[in-house]
């Protein structure tokens, strides 16, 4: 009964369980898309049946499990939120609308519109929509649930979790995947039928979509965990094998194994560099797909039907374009702090620093600086940027992110226990961009109300280190 008693009670076991059981049921749906698409106008019966098959027991088994587990937390007096370990609320909530979403498909939807053909329309009816974001839930939840209980590396169930949300997102993705149509192909059975300039649209548009979904995943991972050698290649491997079961083009499976080995290539030589890699790592990506799949194809024997030039654009737009990715999303990532202290994220920012050691508005200012410290032109536009010990114009935001960053090393390195556990979480926070709060506190081995206290802490002595520099600076700024 103490093993069973594990398999439910226990955070590590619940999503290793959740994992495998959404593994098969991500397998049974590519099973089942290879019984539509593999042979043009015929759906595969048997192989249509198996694929549902597994996908029903696979989804009976996990809502299952994950009724159990939410029973027996409300028996232990537990809140129904908290009656699953975290990330699993979600996938339970997700699983029981997969359900009525499937139910709703088979009794009324499909009956009603004759949506049990091929293509687009089968595939993207909104019950089917539904069917695929309660899908992408539940298969995330290991992934959540390691990101919520502040785990630093990412394990082989937080990998595989990853890999089958891909999987999800590719499935979704399907009639614009590389893997399964390769209209570059001199040989590829549809390029005849169509006219040349919709097979290359089709080909680009394939490439450019799959290295972005490629990019935002290893980009996701890389940011919130500390990878182990060959974690990215597992990762784009599972899914390639995944993709290929549709149409059986297994030969092209080296793509994503190339590009994961030189994804995690890229991230180990990165990491000798304080930070983690971002826009680099999705311009790797991008561009090693993009070319391990245009090289892979001209080494067939038809050949390909694109020019050098069309050859040589796709790879430079995939690398650019999971670049610019990679530069947006990674400014854009949230570093809000989650307030303990009453300060409203609501209110607006001060348009004036104050030598006041009182006012709120001092640590509102340091924070949206801090906060800006990866996007220039934001940090040039707080107010901190016109203090007349830095310059004007466009230089004003790298010297004031220069000045933070001294400060916060400064503070990191202070004989007070107190201030230099306050520089080193702003420094893991903030400049290097570890990962989010709860991966921060489990590096620095500190409670959440030690954690905030820190915080908090760390801002006052930025804060009044900028004061020195102003006053030094014979600057009457007061308010």
């Amino acid at each position: 009964m103490k093993v069973l008693r594990r398999f439910v009670d226990d955070p590590g076991a619940v999503d290793a369980i959740v994992v495998v059981l959404a593994t098969w049921f991500v397998l049974g749906g590519y099973v089942a898309a290879y019984a539509y698409v593999h042979q043009p106008g015929l759906i595969l019966e048997g192989a249509s049946r198996a694929g549902l098959t597994t996908v029903t027991a696979a989804w009976s088994l996990l809502t299952l499990y994950l009724f159990v587990a939410f029973a027996r937390g409300l028996r232990a007096g537990r809140v129904w939120n908290r009656a699953l370990p975290d990330g699993q609320t979600g996938s339970f909530a997700a699983s029981l609308i997969f359900g009525a979403a499937w139910i709703f498909d088979q009794a009324f939807w499909s009956p009603a519109f004759g949506t049990n053909g091929i293509g687009l329309d089968s595939l993207f009816t909104p019950p089917h929509l539904i069917e695929l974001a309660a899908a992408a839930i539940i298969v995330s939840g290991p992934l959540r649930a390691a990101a919520r209980r502040g785990e630093t590396i990412a394990s082989p169930v937080t990998l595989m979790s990853t890999a089958l949300l891909l999987s999800v997102l590719t499935f979704a993705t399907q009639f614009v995947h590389p893997l399964i149509d390769p209209w570059p192909a001199g040989d590829y059975e549809f390029r005849s039928a169509a006219p040349q300039w919709i097979g290359e649209n089709l080909g680009m548009a394939a490439l450019l979509a799959q290295t972005a979904i490629l990019a935002g995943t290893g980009l996701l991972l890389n940011s919130g965990f500390k990878l182990r050698p060959g974690s990215l290649t597992f990762v784009f491997t599972m899914n390639g094998i995944l993709v290929c079961i549709t149409k059986g083009h297994f030969p092209l499976l080296a793509v994503p194994i190339l590009t994961g080995i030189a994804a995690d290539a890229w991230v180990a030589r990165s990491g000798r560099r304080p930070g983690k890699p971002s826009a680099s790592l999705c311009a790797v990506v991008g561009g090693t797909y993009a070319f391990a799949y245009m090289a892979e194809i001209s080494l067939l024997p038809s050949g390909t039907t694109w020019g050098a030039s069309l050859w040589a654009g796709a790879i430079i737009a995939c690398a650019m374009l999971s670049w610019l990715m990679g530069r947006l999303l990674r400014a854009g990532l949230p570093a809000a702090v989650v307030e303990p202290y009453g300060l409203s994220t609501e209110e607006p920012a001060p348009e004036r620093w104050t030598l006041d050691p009182d006012s709120t508005a001092r640590e509102q200012l340091v924070r949206a600086a801090l906060d800006d410290l990866g996007t220039p032109e934001a940090l040039g536009r707080n107010p901190l940027a016109r203090m007349p010990a830095l310059s004007k114009g466009d230089s004003a935001a790298v010297e004031l992110r220069a000045l933070l960053v001294d400060v916060i090393g400064e503070l990191a390195a202070s004989a007070s226990p107190r201030d230099a556990e306050s520089g080193l979480l702003l420094l893991d926070y903030y400049v290097k961009r570890v990962g989010s709060h709860e991966v921060i506190m489990e590096r620095l081995h500190m409670t959440r109300p030690t954690y905030y206290r820190r915080l908090h802490h760390g801002f006052e002595l930025v804060a009044s280190r900028i004061d020195q520099i102003s006053v030094a600076n014979r600057v009457s700024i007061a308010d």
